[in-house]
């Protein structure tokens, strides 16, 4: 009902005079969220926009298409910084989508560490705007400015934070292309080039130099050729944190040359490079020429170095999933460097490479640069991933083959986006799991994003096991599939299923119901956990109550009606901020390996499941975790939970029966701690990643047998 009326509410912008009014009671909306965090610095929005401003007239000006032309509301706050980290800074002003999410991780300047004040002062969470707004405050009545990261921290007065933003809210009027250079410095080790085009995210690189700069000397040159004033006024005050750090026009091919022992780096157009990745490829780049591997946006390789086949330059394993690049080793020698990120030593020479284990994701593009008229052995490049060459594609792609004999070759795909986004997908991990688990049984894997479905290279696939998560994904072509339907059961139609050798379903009862439904064979195939991971390790239990997950943009019963009963309830999880109180949110996540323990510990752990997974009997993963690792589980009622998980779990129907079992003593809704244990023991072993990739192996030798069965008899 919820997705229902919420899709409702985003049709009805389209509509003519509906959209217009809808939009028109988001800006009010949004403007009266922003002036009640008391955030926005008006002398600081007069700069940018040449005239004396009001409070609401700096506010009005923002909220009708100022933020997305870069117009700055305070010079502690990056308009860029917030937008990459929040997933609903698209569609709204990125100062409106801090001010209403959890602020704790949330950096919102590349010129200073919002998580790391924080950390230093706790207080600054009670602050409406956070952090944020508990510096701003903290500044004007006269506390310096904590500028830098890392280790490299400078306390500047507020005064000269102004004062620079000023000069820079005035430039940004005349919208300069500027050159960021510092001094020559002869201790400098390292330079930082990066070209930034009118449509890229300066903020990127601005981010990128102050993360290494906190780590090392640095030497930053940036070319901006038409920033935004927001992303100016950044970079005008990194040199009041970084030393020698001074503002110029210029371009790269006029950038001032590295130190003589040291390395440049540079950060191509519209390139996503981390920080860590970005001090590899600097290290790696001092004695010879050194690019990361390219990937594309949908997360295939889009280039591990250039080399020339048949007369013309074809980008190394493009099309490919990324674990193709990884049996490659670590790096490996490649004719010419491709991309625009790259590092090379001062000197320069040196025989090219490719950093495998550091990546850039950026866009795909044509053969860019040369190579050699003639190539390296790329048969002896490719040879530790069992591949090799098989000729040149229609396109233009360099075409390779399998090497004979080799293990069987699994794709698995799934709905989660490519990149840093995909990382916050459960899809994403479960994918992993069941990968890990297969590669031990002496599989070959490759997971695809969702957007990588139909790769150029999926012939090379013998299996394709696709998850079926929020989104549909069809078979290839090629090779043979099966289907594992994990959520959203209500979507599944006949020609979905049909179009697949073997389908499994991650419940006993809506397998039974499909299989007669579509006349088609569906298996039970229960979710699973990582054994691996989730597991005992003998930990005194707690007595508090804990949830994990996100709000969802709603008002989970299960989490909500308890803590307004009184429980104290303890939620880790983003976006709770108006649905519960502060006190009960003990973080707005929780790192993966510190899971285990945290569901070992704690007296028990609350569970509920999406309406559409439970009316169907699909059991969540979160049991299975928790249980494995000796935990305790209350959920809601799903068909078949209790005969998996016994006297490790309890289940309610209502959230108020929650709060009647919820007032009783915790240890008495559950079995002794020896058969709690005894479970945890079997999940561990039934139900485990490793358990579900025997079948699926199992399921794959009798595709494979059938199949030639089939040939045998043609």
């Amino acid at each position: 009902m919820i997705r229902r009326l919420r899709a409702a509410w985003r049709a009805a912008r389209s509509w003519p005079g509906v959209g217009s009014l809808l939009a028109l009671a988001d800006r009010m909306w949004w403007a009266r969220r922003i002036r009640r965090a008391r955030i926005v610095d008006v002398s600081h929005v007069g700069a940018q926009l040449g005239r004396r401003v009001g409070e609401r007239a700096a506010v009005r000006a923002y909220v009708r298409g100022g933020h997305r032309a870069g117009l700055s509301m305070n010079p502690l706050f990056c308009e860029a910084t917030v937008s990459r980290q929040l997933s609903d800074a698209d569609r709204v002003p990125a100062l409106y989508a801090y001010l209403v999410n959890d602020r704790d991780r949330i950096e919102v300047s590349p010129n200073w560490d919002a998580p790391g004040y924080l950390a230093a002062h706790p207080e600054a969470r009670e602050d409406p705007a956070g952090p944020l707004g508990h510096l701003f405050r903290a500044a004007r009545a006269g506390s310096p400015v904590p500028l830098g990261c890392g280790a490299r921290i400078r306390p500047v007065p507020w005064s000269e934070v102004r004062e620079r933003a000023r000069q820079a809210a005035e430039q940004s009027r005349r919208r300069v292309a500027v050159t960021l250079r510092s001094d020559a410095d002869v201790n400098a080790e390292l330079e930082l080039q990066a070209e930034i085009g009118p449509e890229e995210d300066a903020d990127e690189t601005l981010a990128l130099a102050s993360v290494i700069a906190g780590a090392r000397p640095l030497r930053t040159c940036l070319l901006l050729r038409d920033p935004t004033p927001d992303e100016w006024i950044q970079a005008s005050l990194l040199s009041l944190w970084l030393d020698g750090c001074t503002v110029s026009r210029g371009a790269i091919s006029d950038a001032a040359a590295a130190p003589a022992d040291g390395v440049v780096l540079v950060r191509g157009a519209g390139a996503r490079l981390s920080a860590a990745d970005a001090l590899a490829l600097a290290d790696a780049g001092r004695s010879r020429p050194t690019a990361p591997l390219w990937l594309a946006p949908d997360g295939t390789i889009a280039s591990a170095g250039l080399v020339r086949v048949d007369g013309a330059v074809r980008h190394l394993l493009a099309g490919h999933p990324r674990e193709d690049a990884a049996r490659l080793g670590e790096r490996i020698d490649v004719p010419a460097l491709a991309g625009g990120t790259f590092a090379v030593p001062a000197g320069g020479g040196g025989t090219p490479q490719t950093l495998l284990t550091a990546t850039v994701f950026a866009p795909a593009a044509a053969p860019a640069g040369s190579a050699p008229a003639t190539t390296d052995d790329i048969a002896g490049i490719l040879r530790p991933a069992g591949l090799r060459p098989a000729g040149v594609d229609p396109d233009g792609r360099l075409r390779l083959a399998r090497v004979t004999p080799a293990p069987r070759r699994w794709a698995i795909r799934t709905a989660s986006p490519a990149g840093l986004a995909g990382e916050s997908w459960g899809d994403t991990h479960f994918a992993r799991g069941i990968a890990a688990a297969l590669r031990r049984l002496g599989e070959e894997v490759v997971i695809d994003a969702y957007d990588a479905r139909e790769r150029p290279s999926t012939a090379l696939d013998d299996i394709t096991l696709v998850l079926r998560g929020p989104r549909r994904i069809d078979p290839p072509s090629t090779g043979r599939s099966i289907l594992w339907v994990i959520s959203h059961p209500d979507e599944i139609t006949r020609e979905e299923v049909a179009g697949f050798d073997r389908v499994f379903a991650a419940s006993i009862p809506w397998a039974a119901r499909a299989s007669h439904r579509f006349g088609l064979p569906v298996l039970p195939l229960l979710q699973c956990t990582d054994a691996h991971r989730f597991r005992t390790t003998g930990a005194v239990r707690g007595d508090d109550l804990v949830f994990v997950g996100t709000a969802r943009g709603i008002a989970r019963p299960a989490v909500v009606t308890p803590i307004r009963a009184g429980i104290p309830l303890r939620v880790y999880g983003p976006d709770w901020r108006g649905y519960i109180p502060a006190a009960n949110i003990a973080a707005t996540g929780i790192p993966n390996a510190e899971l285990p323990l945290r569901y070992e510990t704690a007296a028990a752990v609350l569970n509920d499941h999406w309406p559409a997974m439970q009316a169907e009997g699909f059991i969540s993963n979160r049991p299975y975790d928790v249980v494995a690792a000796g935990g305790r589980v209350i959920s809601d009622h799903v068909t078949g939970i209790e005969d998996v998980f016994g006297p490790a779990l309890v289940t309610f129907d209502t959230p108020e029966d929650l709060v009647a079992l919820l007032s009783r003593p915790v240890d008495a809704l559950f079995g002794a701690d020896a058969a709690v244990a005894t479970v945890s023991e079997r999940i561990r072993r039934d139900h485990s990643f490793d358990a579900r990739a025997a079948t699926l192996v199992q399921a794959a030798r009798e595709l494979a047998s059938r199949a030639g069965t089939r040939e045998a008899g043609c």
